[in-house]
Parts: structure tokens; sequence; C-alpha cells
């Protein structure tokens, strides 16, 4: 089911695209490279982490509609591949008082953001863009190092995949960039982005443990990025 819905999304976006690119007053098209922190929140109690390091790749396209005074607003959306690594601490694991358990994972994704875009001009070389928005994402694959305070017959490692870990993944999506001129057609654009995943990303009780897993985990990172932003109009 969540991938019919995926592939419906890519259908509407490409459907809407050239009716709204007829009557559209600027399109700019961008590829970008991201580098920063990824995180996660939970609401398990004996579940606490730390950051590490997440990196994306992605293109995008604004496509400007209409202005309001000096700025042009448009709606925006893309394809990023995103990779977010993950270090975490389980206490009581298992349910055994003392006993705890450590992970270093890794998990792909590719993520569709959709956003609705504002482009602020500050001087004659100089832009600001904004967006704000959310994302669907489609989980790719990963795997997961694990560690514990005491000997046992205990795994080491995990490949995760759709059997442990939720396919699916929707959040909320904000970027912002300074457009620097390098030309008429061309400039680079340094910023920030923020994705905040709002999806329980658990497919099942990760203890191995019968039963539906009670808390969520959810995944977020921020990421500084470089791009290189053409402008077809």
């Amino acid at each position: 089911m969540r991938h019919l819905l995926f592939t419906l999304v890519l259908a509407a976006l490409v459907a809407l695209a050239l009716p709204l690119a007829a009557g559209a007053i600027g399109l700019d098209v961008e590829a970008k490279i991201a580098g920063g922190l990824a995180l996660g929140s939970t609401t398990n109690p004996d579940e606490s982490g730390s950051p590490r390091a997440g990196f994306a790749g992605a293109v995008g396209v604004d496509l400007f509609l209409l202005k309001a005074g000096p700025v042009d607003l448009g709606v925006s959306a893309g394809a990023e591949y995103d990779y977010l690594t993950f270090y975490g601490t389980l206490n009581n694991f298992f349910g055994f008082p003392g006993l705890t358990q450590t992970s270093q994972s890794n998990y792909s994704y590719l993520y569709i953001p959709i956003d609705v875009v504002g482009r602020i001009p500050l001087t004659k070389s100089l832009d600001l863009t904004l967006r704000a928005g959310g994302f669907i994402g489609h989980f790719l694959g990963g795997s997961t190092t694990l560690t514990y305070n005491m000997a046992g017959p205990f795994p080491s490692s995990a490949t995760l995949n759709s059997s442990n870990t939720l396919v699916g993944e929707y959040g909320l999506h904000f970027t912002g960039e300074a457009d620097i001129a390098l030309s008429r057609a061309l400039a680079l654009s340094p910023g920030l982005q923020f994705n905040m995943g709002l999806t329980n990303i658990q497919a099942v009780n990760p203890n191995g443990l019968p039963g539906a897993y009670p808390y969520s985990d959810t995944f977020w990172s921020i990421t500084a990025t470089i791009g290189i932003k053409y402008t077809a109009f």
C-alpha cells in the first residue's frame, strides 16, 4: 500500500507540472549535497542517544507562479537521497534490569519534498530562497551493530529492512538558501535544511518480544547544504 502511495504522489506531481509551468513567472533547477547531524526522538524512557552524521544529495525544481511585492512565490518539489547514522542506548534490554544494549545504525531513504517556496531579492547578486512544507519518504535499507554490557546469547548485528523498519515515512521539510550569482543564469547556493520525521519507524517490537511496540521512535536531521542553481527564466 505504501509503495502505491509513493508512486501515486510522483504521478500527481508530473501531472501537475505542465499546466503549472504554462503560467509560471520563473523556474529554478538545483542540484545540491548536504552534511550535518542526524538524531532521533523516542517516547521510551529507557532509551537515549546522541547525534551522528547525516548526509544527503538532492535535485529540485522551484516553480514561481506569482509576485507579492518584491517576493516571488511558488511551489517546489524534488528528490533527495539521505544517509542517516544513529547511536542509541537501551537500558533494561529484554526487560532485565541492568542489561544495556548499545546500537550503531545506518538508514538510507529516498525523500520527495513538496514545499511552498519564496524568493526574496536582497541585492543585484544575492537572493534569499525559503521553503517550507513536507516530505514523503521510502526506506531503502540499512544495518545496525549491537553491543551489550554483559555476556550472553545476544545478536551482534542486524539487517534493517521492511520486516523491522517501516518502509513509508512522512514529515516536515524546511530549507533556507542564499543564492550568490555566478552569472546571469547560475548561482552558488549555500544553506541549511531541516527534516523532521513524524512517523514511528518501528515496524515490530525491536526487542524481539511478542506484542506491539508501545513506544514511538522518529528521526530528524539538520544539515548544511551547498548547491548549484540554474535559473531557466
